[in-house]
């Protein structure tokens, strides 16, 4: 069954207007938070001089504690600079992350053959079926990063150069824990593929992106040379950062490390929330068990990569992160949904068994925001099954979308009982990196 474009693109109009009220309401519902202050006072600096800079609570110009670099805050940036709006930058971050999959989608577009304007719909709701997806409007980086390093993936058959050069950029101008899935993906589709030959020359594009970063730091970075400018990061980063588990290697053994959550952040999380983080990976691995073609091609390939890669992460975060901060399950999470969305959309896709219907509507289920919502759309499948209603085969990736939308309805209304703050500045219109500037904003 397949339903008009025009159809399709009066309920994308419907979706992005739903949305855009979601995340400008809780841009209005989150309270002051000092990675916000760091992000965006540092990209603002960045984007007006090429100084990261967020003052004296960060270290001064490329302090290592500053980790989401000037990708993750392009909308807030300009929704600062325009308004002086707290709230406007935030939802101008949101802005910017749509931009993103807009203008991305439209460059696949010229390699693939996919409905786009279902997987303009399904991007959409990936950004607000995430945990902790509001990290976006605080300008953390892990979302459009990672919004980038998955197109990034998707380019690197097709146009290589292209796609290594916004891995990259997803990497050093984004979240630097995405080095860690590259380094992954890159030496298992080469190992696949047998590509040693093109190694030279990626390695050559890729250093573009930080060797124009190392460039800045050489000019504004006060704390020594470049070596000790990497040398701290490395050391603040991985060797000695609380989150990595390096440091925990010689002292932990493998009980430690297994029971690790139970002294993590994970023991505040929801129910809903421990199953979209622990379950949906596993539901990911037999998706992509049965969709996967038999016949080895190169774009076969590139989703065994992709899964080789972000099942380490996944791993990593549960085993071996000490902290497992719940934002950074989103690098793994954020790659998969788009990953199963993307296949959704193929015009050469078939959801033609159940097994295929049973294991994507558990994943996705298992991201809606009520549970009376997953039992409403297992049992419609069921209906719509027994009955033979329709192609229910053939509908699947529509209803999906229904209930991506109903969900997203529900979300609005939970967000109507949140208290709503109201940001008032006076010195940080004048000067964002002062003390002063961050004493106003985390007392308000």
């Amino acid at each position: 069954m397949i339903v008009s474009d025009k159809k399709l693109k009066i309920f994308l109009f419907f979706e992005i207007v739903l949305i855009m009220l979601i995340f400008y309401k809780s841009s209005k519902s989150l309270s002051a938070f000092v990675d916000e202050y760091l992000s965006l006072t540092s990209n603002n600096s960045f984007f007006n001089n090429f100084d990261f800079n967020a003052g004296s609570m960060a270290d001064g110009s490329y302090g290592v504690i500053l980790t989401s670099g000037p990708l993750s805050a392009v909308g807030s940036v300009i929704g600062w600079s325009l308004s002086n709006n707290l709230i406007i930058a935030r939802f101008s971050n949101f802005l910017w992350a749509l931009f993103l999959h807009i203008f991305l989608i439209r460059t696949i577009k010229k390699y693939y053959k996919f409905d786009q304007n279902m997987f303009l719909i399904y991007s959409g709701f990936s950004l607000l079926i995430l945990p902790w997806y509001f990290g976006l409007l605080y300008s953390l980086g892990e979302i459009v990063s990672t919004i980038i390093f998955f197109y990034g993936l998707l380019l690197f058959e097709p146009k290589r150069k292209l796609s290594i050069l916004l891995l990259s950029m997803s990497v050093f101008y984004g979240k630097l824990i995405l080095l860690f899935l590259f380094l992954i993906f890159y030496a298992t589709y080469v190992f696949l593929a047998k590509e040693y030959k093109k190694i030279y020359s990626d390695v050559l594009i890729f250093s573009i992106p930080p060797l124009f970063w190392l460039a800045f730091v050489s000019y504004y970075y006060t704390g020594g040379t470049v070596f000790d400018y990497i040398y701290e990061f490395v050391y603040f980063n991985f060797t000695n950062n609380r989150s990595a588990g390096i440091k925990e290697v010689g002292s932990y053994s493998v009980l430690d490390f297994l029971l690790s959550y139970r002294n993590s952040e994970v023991m505040n999380w929801n129910l809903a929330d421990l199953l979209r983080v622990l379950i949906s990976p596993i539901l990911f691995i037999g998706i992509i068990s049965v969709i996967k073609e038999k016949t080895i091609n190169k774009f076969n390939i590139l989703i065994l990569a992709v899964v080789v890669s972000s099942i380490s992460l996944y791993l990593w975060f549960w085993i071996f992160s000490p902290t497992k901060w719940i934002r950074y399950s989103q690098h793994f999470l954020l790659i998969q949904i788009l990953f199963v969305l993307f296949y959704l959309t193929q015009n050469s896709t078939q959801v033609d068994n159940s097994l295929k219907v049973l294991l994507i509507s558990t994943y996705f289920s298992l991201f809606f925001s009520s549970y009376l919502l997953i039992l409403f759309f297992l049992t419609t499948l069921l209906i719509f099954r027994k009955y033979q209603l329709t192609n229910s085969y053939s509908f699947f990736p529509y209803l999906l979308a229904i209930f991506l939308f109903i969900n997203s309805i529900n979300v609005y209304f939970e967000l109507q009982s949140k208290t709503e703050f109201t940001f008032e500045f006076d010195i940080c219109k004048e000067n964002l990196m002062s003390k002063q500037c961050f004493e106003e904003y985390i007392n308000q």
